[in-house]
């Protein structure tokens, strides 16, 4: 079958599909790629077929979400694609969808930001059953990640309830803790908050979409893509100057605000999907960079109490995480007088999982303030130098 790529009204591209092993075969026409998404176009080519299907394939659930195997199987399902395909390729977080070639549908029709959505499919990845027959339209099918998770309608708000590790359901707890880190040290518009709700007796993290019904999450994976690495440039100055030649705003600070962020919170999964910058799909203006959001694997979820403390691997630009905090230059924005208290946050949010002994509670907040303390001693360093450096100046004058 052949399909339009649209962004909301406006038909981006016409493809040929195959329904069977549910594949992009061939891009017949392209109409408006200024609109198409970010990752199906090479920085060289233009739109490509290839990426195109990366793309389209990126967009379902991953095969590693838990258990989610067995849950294909009871859909009568054999891909996350299909799926999707459910759902016309909708997403919570932009508003790129597909549409069959003489179709009639209309996005005010169907979008998920405008309009109700079943939560069968919701329900049945957190591990729930649904009686009735099931109904397969939902943002869910398009949602990214490996824990569990579901949207909701919330008092009119969509809402991504998230849930945690069965090691000790961690992660839910970690994003409220992320959330008062934020609280004291960024700017609103910053950070994305989360909170706790309670189903059935466990606790889950909440949060409500980043986007509005013009705009898109574009993800640092795909911004990166759109200039090759030069030279000896770093992962860091690499993402930066392609932020910057977009018209990013603020990128270095606000990229750096997150390196500090997660190294306090020891996050060990920042990687180029979970991070990004969000642009209006009407003017196609970059309008800002994406807030914090996804900090919850971090200060040592999976890891047992012994092992708290001991060094893990980052996955943003640097793999020791004290290297990647000397890419940060400049603190200035760093005030730890707004600190004070912080651990006093951090073990009245985690008293409230009984999964969590007191002991392991001690050794975090003792971690937290390891890392805030080194944070601390850079902004120191980072002063000195820049006074050494004006005095030498001001000697050459």
């Amino acid at each position: 079958m052949n399909h339009y790529l649209m962004n909301k009204n406006r038909k981006v591209l016409l493809f040929s599909y195959d329904e069977e092993t549910h594949t992009i075969l061939k891009i017949l026409k392209v109409l408006e790629s200024d609109y198409a998404p970010l990752g199906i176009k090479d920085y060289k080519m233009g739109v490509s077929r290839k990426l195109f299907n990366d793309w389209w394939r990126n967009r379902a659930i991953p095969a590693s979400r838990s258990n989610f195997r067995e849950i294909l199987e009871h859909l009568n399902i054999s891909t996350s694609v299909e799926l999707l395909e459910r759902c016309y390729g909708l997403s919570l977080s932009d508003q790129y969808w597909v549409m069959p070639e003489k179709s009639q549908i209309q996005w005010k029709d169907i979008n998920f930001f405008e309009n109700s959505f079943s939560e069968d499919i919701g329900q049945i990845l957190m591990g729930g059953t649904v009686s009735n027959k099931i109904d397969m339209f939902s943002p869910d099918n398009s949602s990214d990640g490996n824990l569990k998770k579901k949207w909701k309608i919330i008092d009119g708000k969509r809402c991504l309830i998230k849930s945690g590790n069965t090691f000790n359901n961690q992660e839910p707890f970690n994003e409220v803790v992320a959330t008062a880190l934020y609280e004291r040290l960024l700017n609103k518009e910053e950070y994305i908050p989360y909170r706790l709700i309670q189903e059935n007796g466990k606790y889950f993290s909440c949060c409500e979409t980043m986007v509005n019904i013009n705009e898109e999450l574009v993800s640092a994976y795909y911004i990166d893509q759109q200039d090759k690495l030069r030279g000896s440039e770093s992962l860091y100055e690499h993402y930066i100057r392609v932020c910057e030649s977009l018209e990013i705003p603020n990128i270095r600070q606000k990229v750096d605000k997150m390196l500090v962020c997660d190294y306090i919170l020891a996050n060990y999964d920042r990687h180029y999907r979970n991070f990004g910058a969000i642009r209006n799909v009407e003017t196609l203006v970059w309008e800002r960079v994406a807030p914090i959001f996804d900090s919850g694997s971090s200060l040592y979820a999976k890891s047992s109490d012994i092992e708290i403390g001991f060094s893990y691997t980052s996955r943003t630009f640097k793999g020791n995480p004290e290297d990647q905090l000397l890419l940060v230059k400049d603190l200035s924005w760093f005030d730890e007088q707004k600190l004070i208290g912080f651990e006093d946050d951090l073990k009245r949010i985690f008293s409230k999982n009984t999964l969590i002994s007191k002991e392991r509670i001690e050794k975090l907040a003792e971690e937290v303030n390891k890392n805030i303390a080194k944070v601390i001693a850079l902004k120191q360093s980072l002063a000195l130098e820049k006074e050494t450096l004006k005095e030498e100046e001001e000697l050459e004058l």
